[in-house]
């Protein structure tokens, strides 16, 4: 994989994937959906780290990425170790893990949320069997 390839992931720490939604323009989920697929792809596993939460798409956007990520589902899970969201407000990192935790349930993957970047890195290094245990609730 070519991360100059890659705009709305940033690959520089992979197998650490970090999404860059922030200020993407309307229309962007074809060039997302392009970079999903070359990452499931890939045959080495990941974890992908949300860290703009708060930052809304576009609803035809959404709606294609939701789709895509629903069709491609098996895809994913074989590459796709976990999802971490980084969020540091309280209440909102509360609603999150909720939510995370029903995701996880419903599509068979851990949907975690934490409220720092270097706590999202050390989750997904645990996630990955790349350092010991810090405490993360994997399960």
């Amino acid at each position: 994989m070519n991360p100059d390839q890659f705009f709305f992931h940033d690959l520089s720490q992979f197998p650490i994937v970090t999404s860059r939604h922030g200020g993407a323009p309307l229309g962007y989920s074809a060039s997302w959906i392009r970079e999903m697929e070359m990452l499931v792809d890939n045959p080495r596993s990941f974890v992908m780290v949300v860290p703009d939460m708060q930052q809304e798409a576009a609803h035809e956007d959404r709606k294609a990425m939701i789709e895509w990520q629903t069709v491609n589902m098996t895809r994913l899970k074989a590459r796709c170790r976990a999802f971490i969201a980084v969020e540091r407000d309280a209440q909102e990192l509360d609603k999150i893990r909720k939510r995370g935790e029903k995701m996880a349930r419903a599509f068979g993957m851990p949907f975690l949320a934490v409220a720092t970047t270097g706590e999202a890195v050390q989750c997904a290094r645990e996630v990955l069997g790349q350092a010991g245990p810090g405490g993360f609730n994997l399960g």
